[in-house]
């Protein structure tokens, strides 16, 4: 086994969630709501750091949206530390989390959760 470097488990286990939020406008949303976004993404991410359920992985903006990526390999423990903090924060209105979930034959597909 390796050292804690993000890379012992090459067995590709770790599995993506994103968190998507609404902007307030069509294109990259306000300068503000950038710099919100930006904090709120910092306490998240320590928030998954200080439980050990993953890591943040960082953001895209564009289309009206800001989707927050996240790696871990226990999405259900994951959720646990993140929905308490998502569900606060009035960023999070109108946003949803993806997820990728097996599908009868064993094929992972995303699937689309309200906040």
């Amino acid at each position: 086994m390796q050292a804690a470097d993000g890379d012992e488990d090459d067995g590709g286990d770790e599995l993506d969630l994103l968190v998507v939020l609404r902007l307030s406008n069509r294109q990259m949303g306000t300068h503000d709501e950038r710099q919100q976004i930006e904090a709120f993404a910092d306490e998240l991410a320590d928030a998954v750091a200080a439980a050990g359920v993953g890591e943040y992985d960082g953001d895209e903006l564009g289309g009206g949206e800001c989707t927050l990526f996240f790696a871990t390999p226990d999405v259900d423990r994951l959720l646990e530390v993140l929905r308490p903090l998502l569900k606060r924060s009035p960023l999070c209105r109108g946003g949803h989390v993806v997820r990728m979930v097996p599908d009868p034959d064993g094929v992972l597909a995303p699937q689309r959760q309200p906040i």
